[in-house]
C-alpha cells in the first residue's frame, strides 16, 4: 500500500509539500475535555487575530485561493478547507467536537492556518494518490453517500487507485464519505499541506505537534513522512 503525489502536481506547483502522519491502533471512541479546551483556545486565537479580518487576503489563504483558480475552481464557491474553517470560526460559531481526530485536525488547521485533514484507511483497496483526475473517478458526498458525482478532468483529487473512490475533491476542498473519520477509526492517514509563503520549519512544527496530540489523546503508533519532489511516495 503506497501513498503518493503525482509528478504533475510538483511540476505545476513546485513549492508544494505534504506531511503525512500515518497512525495505527488509535483510540477515537471517547470525548476528550482537554482536546475540547485546546480547540476553543485555537478558535479564540483566530477570532482575536486582526490579520484575519480580511481572511481571503491573508497570505496563507490567498495562496490556496490562487491555486484553486489554477484548477478552474472558483474559490468563493469552492473554498479551500482552511478558508472555510477560518470564515466559520471568525463568525463566532464554535466548531462541534465530532471526535478526537477531527478535533486534532481542526486545532492544527486553526493554529497554523493550513489545510489539515485525514482519511480512514480501512476502506482503502489500492494506493492513495494525490493528482489530477481523469474525470471518471467517483465522489460520494460526506454524509450523503447516495449522492455521487465525478470530478472535473484535471482537478486535483485524493483517490483510491484500486476502485477510483475519491477521498477528497479539489485538493483540500471537500472530503468524501467512504474515508470519513468515525469513532471506530483506528488506522488513519493525516495530511498537512504547505504552500508558500509557509516556512518549512513551521510546517515541520505543525506536523510534530499533531503527532504529540495523537500520542497524548489517541495512543497507538505514528509514522511521519514528508512528500516532496525528491520523495514523492512512501509505502505504508
Amino acid at each position: 500500500m503506497k501513498i503518493s503525489i503525482a509528478p504533475e502536481v510538483f511540476e505545476k506547483w513546485p513549492g508544494y509539500r505534504r506531511y503525512v502522519v500515518v497512525g495505527k491502533g488509535l483510540d477515537n471512541a471517547e470525548e476528550d475535555t482537554a482536546l475540547l479546551a485546546l480547540l476553543r483556545e485555537a478558535e479564540l486565537g483566530v477570532r482575536n487575530d486582526p490579520e484575519l479580518e480580511n481572511y481571503k487576503e491573508y497570505p496563507l489563504i490567498a495562496s490556496w485561493r490562487s491555486i484553486f483558480e489554477d484548477m478552474g475552481l472558483n474559490p468563493n464557491k469552492f473554498p479551500p478547507s482552511i478558508a472555510n474553517l477560518i470564515k466559520r470560526t471568525r463568525s463566532g460559531k464554535d466548531l462541534p467536537f465530532i471526535n478526537r481526530l477531527v478535533a486534532i485536525f481542526n486545532i492544527i488547521s486553526l493554529k497554523y492556518r493550513i489545510p489539515c485533514g485525514g482519511d480512514d484507511l480501512a476502506c482503502l483497496e489500492g494506493d492513495l494518490r494525490l493528482g489530477p483526475a481523469r474525470g471518471d473517478e467517483v465522489f460520494a458526498h460526506l454524509g450523503n453517500p447516495e449522492a455521487v458525482e465525478n470530478p472535473e478532468p484535471g482537478e486535483i483529487i485524493l483517490h483510491d487507485t484500486g476502485n477510483g473512490s475519491v477521498f477528497c475533491r479539489g485538493w483540500c476542498w471537500k472530503n468524501g464519505d467512504p474515508s470519513k473519520i468515525t469513532p471506530h477509526t483506528t488506522h488513519v492517514a493525516i495530511n498537512l499541506d504547505s504552500m508558500p509563503p509557509l516556512h518549512e520549519a513551521t510546517h515541520r512544527m505543525a506536523s510534530r505537534e499533531l503527532v504529540d496530540l495523537l500520542g497524548n489523546h489517541c495512543g497507538g503508533t505514528t509514522v511521519i513522512k514528508l512528500i516532496s519532489p525528491e520523495s514523492p511516495s512512501f509505502e505504508i
